[in-house]
């Protein structure tokens, strides 16, 4: 893997707002959908074309992908449980190379802190704060791993 792109959900409805569903079940608010358009857009202007979007099995994450994925049709999808914030990172980054496979570039979508997390571990730095509907962007010189990424771009969409 050459890029790993680590995006948060958008901003999404309370619980309470979501009704009985619980956490997993949350939805992306109107403000969320418009948030991954532009995270989405910004991308694709970065000329960014991922092979993979792996997404997190909670329904916020889930829209997201699809948001994203107009805007990549050709990118295979992969709902990781890994994402969902109770794994180890080695674990998580682990499961991220494997559904990426041999894909040069993949797009991946979870929740904060995890995404920040994952993102300091592998920059070898403390990792930033993903705002919803945020992105950064990671060149990889040698595969997915500790020592070889470097931040290519932060990009936080306007805040709602």
């Amino acid at each position: 893997m050459k890029e790993l792109i680590l995006m948060r959900h958008g901003l999404a409805l309370s619980a309470r707002e979501s009704g009985p569903r619980g956490d997993a079940g949350r939805k992306l608010s109107q403000d969320g959908e418009v948030q991954i358009e532009i995270s989405s857009k910004r991308l694709k202007e970065l000329g960014v074309s991922p092979g993979v979007i792996i997404s997190s099995p909670f329904l916020r994450a889930m829209e997201t992908a699809d948001i994203a994925a107009k805007h990549f049709p050709t990118a295979r999808r992969v709902i990781e449980p890994a994402l969902i914030s109770m794994f180890p990172l080695s674990e998580i980054v682990n499961s991220i190379a494997k559904a990426a496979g041999d894909e040069p570039s993949a797009l991946v979508i979870g929740h904060q802190p995890t995404m920040g997390s994952l993102c300091g571990l592998l920059l070898k730095a403390d990792g930033p704060h993903f705002s919803t509907g945020s992105f950064a962007r990671l060149k990889c010189s040698d595969g997915l791993g500790y020592e070889n990424a470097e931040l290519a771009e932060l990009f936080t969409p306007e805040s709602f």
